[in-house]
């Protein structure tokens, strides 16, 4: 199968999977045990937790179950120090995993305000709009760093900079772009960010919580026994990934990809390159809807996708293409592809004349 949906999940990488059997393997025993197995592993568990620190220049780091869990944990510790009290920032291009639960807060506690910020038709946010916000009780401000179903790349320094200067926390969900595209936590002032490990060739069940260095220390685990193997191959795996970060093949396959498509598949997100994350390209089809497309491509070999994986099965049209000004209608033709590293030219070609011939016979049947 032809795999182009990076941006849902990866497979583990060799070096994250090796490590992770030479833990489970070598050091199984319970990190909070006293005895020789137990300190072994926890030596381990520190390790790896170190490896995760360094690579957000020394945050403190919070291990998740999952990057969703991450960003509820994360939005969570700022609003909880207000007691559930003041104005928060946010928009409706964010991961369902936010949306969903600033919704069921919002609901809960009458105390809090969310207001969303507009974005402009390429999932920008822009710093002034953000600026005109901000209230006297405004607590927290969560904007994503990498839009998850465009890819646009917000400017997270510009909105740090406004941020700050009314001292207002700033959260970013950071899921698609750790390990991808370089995330400025102290220029951008931001005070926390959120990842996950299977989105960089980790395992999955796994997320994070990284801390700036002005905010309290909280390096903390899930409750329960801690999955040091799993936890040390989401180290490694961040080290293998930091080391990739450089675009170069991810930009090729892209480009590769929007050239070979009919010119009347509209690609959606910025045109700019350093405005786009390459591993995501979002389109909307002519006359066909996204699911319809997903279904042919996948029984043609290939896989794609036609939203946030997290919302996979919901009929409902993207919030985020609505947010964007499309219809409905339109926006239920979405579909998006995803890259990694893994990916070929070769399977780019296979993949974009699949979709063009998909569109044809799809068309040839609506003329009957």
């Amino acid at each position: 199968m032809i795999y182009l949906d990076y941006a849902a999940t990866t497979p583990m990488g060799p070096e994250a999977l090796h490590v992770y059997r030479d833990v489970s393997g070598n050091y199984y025993g319970n990190a909070n045990s006293l005895h020789t197995r137990g300190t072994d592993a926890a030596d381990v568990l520190h390790a790896a937790l170190s490896t995760l620190s360094k690579s957000m220049g020394d945050a403190s780091v919070t291990i998740t179950r999952s990057g969703s869990e991450a960003n509820e944990h994360a939005i969570h510790r700022f609003l909880s120090a207000n007691q559930f009290q003041g104005h928060i920032l946010t928009c409706r291009t964010e991961h369902p995993s936010i949306r969903d639960y600033l919704r069921s807060l919002d609901e809960q506690y009458p105390t809090l305000h969310v207001e969303n910020v507009p974005v402009d038709p390429y999932g920008n946010i822009h710093p002034r709009d953000v600026e005109t916000r901000i209230k006297p009780d405004t607590i927290l401000a969560t904007f994503a760093h990498v839009q998850h179903e465009i890819g646009t790349i917000r400017d997270i320094r510009a909105i740090g900079t406004v941020l700050a200067r009314a001292d207002v926390p700033f959260h970013s969900d950071c899921v698609q772009s750790y390990g991808k595209i370089h995330i400025p936590m102290q220029e951008a002032g931001l005070s926390a960010i959120s990842t996950a490990a299977h989105k960089i060739h980790g395992p999955k069940g796994l997320g994070a919580v990284f801390f700036s260095k002005m905010v309290e220390p909280n390096n903390g685990l899930p409750s329960g026994t801690a999955d040091v193997a799993a936890i040390a191959a989401f180290a490694e795996a961040a080290n293998v990934q930091m080391g990739q970060e450089a675009r170069t093949h991810i930009d090729a396959l892209r480009a590769k990809m929007a050239e070979q498509l009919p010119v009347d598949f509209q690609v959606l997100g910025e045109i700019a390159p350093e405005k786009q994350s390459p591993y995501i390209l979002g389109l909307l089809l002519p006359e066909m809807e996204g699911q319809e497309a997903m279904l042919a491509c996948d029984r043609e070999g290939i896989a794609i996708a036609t939203g946030s994986a997290c919302r996979s099965g919901d009929d409902q049209p993207s919030e985020t293409l609505l947010a964007l000004g499309h219809s409905p209608d339109t926006a239920r033709t979405f579909v998006r592809l995803s890259f990694g590293h893994e990916t070929s030219f070769a399977e780019i070609e296979e993949a974009a004349m699949q979709l063009t011939n998909i569109r044809s016979r799809r068309a040839k049947d609506a003329q009957r």
